[in-house]
């Protein structure tokens, strides 16, 4: 997150929010994680031993983004004059890798579990504390998501938002962990390390979404072509602007840097082709409530 000058926040209570989510998010996640991993080696169930990685994964995460948010808060200065938002996105791809390193060590363990039961060796069905074990995560997490995404979306942060989305995920899997504990609970010991290999599986796919998020916003990509011609449309309508003749937007961070060509009538003064040039950047920055910065030109329209 970058200074904020845009969005209807005030300065200070945007960061006591982004600081609140952030311990938040860090303190639900490690509570989450010691708690299924006592339970699920308590219960001898795989399936929320598992379960509790998702946790570890997303407090992992969750601590990058608390100290990427403090430094991608930071306003731009001389050495960093587009400000500090891609710290976001390296921290994301750097915890992605580490995620994908360790998650095929487990799905490698777990496929293993599920071949040791096709080859008739029985395993001892979990204790039932699992199932409850996974409800309780299945809430926390669904709550914990609601809120992150809530917090992410109004200070427009991509790695809050990824909290957010692994936690809506972490729910997702508790649900499968309860569904297959029941069903070994009813004989099918197979469930419970089947349950493990899936949830490895959709580790590795959030990770590799993870990457590619990541890597869009260190190369800065693009944005949509929906945002820029809303972009179009609000300078258009600014008193004064007869054409938009060249518009073009990236992301920067978190933020977007836009580039754009205005004319004006040709007869107006270079005062007054200032006037509304500025006018464009305010309704534009108004407007849009992540634009970092925009470069303006200025040309006669010449008819």
């Amino acid at each position: 997150m970058h200074r904020l000058p845009h969005v209807d926040l005030n300065y200070k209570e945007c960061r006591k929010c982004i600081d609140r989510a952030s311990w938040i998010a860090v303190l639900s996640n490690l509570v989450l994680f010691i708690f299924k991993g006592i339970v699920g080696y308590i219960s001898g169930s795989k399936a929320i031993l598992s379960d509790s990685l998702y946790s570890f994964k997303d407090f992992m995460m969750s601590a990058v983004v608390l100290v990427g948010v403090k430094i991608s808060g930071k306003p731009a200065d001389e050495d960093h004059p587009y400000g500090h938002g891609k710290i976001e996105f390296v921290a994301i791809f750097l915890i992605s890798i580490l995620i994908i390193l360790g998650t095929l060590f487990l799905l490698a363990h777990s496929i293993k579990d599920v071949w040791y039961v096709y080859k008739g060796v029985e395993l001892a069905a979990p204790n039932f504390i699992a199932f409850w074990a996974a409800l309780i995560s299945v809430f926390a997490n669904y709550k914990l998501s609601s809120y992150l995404k809530c917090v992410g979306t109004k200070i427009k942060s991509p790695a809050m938002l990824a909290n957010s989305k692994h936690n809506h995920s972490d729910a997702e899997s508790s649900a499968l962990v309860a569904l297959a504990i029941l069903g070994t609970r009813l004989g099918f010991h197979f469930l419970d390390p089947l349950a493990a290999v899936i949830e490895t599986l959709d580790l590795i796919r959030l990770s590799v979404h993870m990457i590619n998020d990541s890597l869009k916003g260190m190369l800065d990509s693009s944005i949509n072509k929906v945002s820029l011609k809303e972009i179009n449309e609000i300078a258009s309508l600014v008193p004064g602007v007869k054409k938009i003749s060249k518009l073009a937007a990236r992301k920067v961070g978190s933020g977007i840097w836009v580039d754009m060509v205005i004319r004006i009538d040709q007869h107006l003064s270079l005062e007054e082709g200032h006037i509304i040039s500025n006018q464009v950047r305010e309704t534009i920055t108004k407007k849009i409530g992540n634009v970092t910065g925009i470069n303006l030109t200025i040309e006669p329209n010449i008819v």
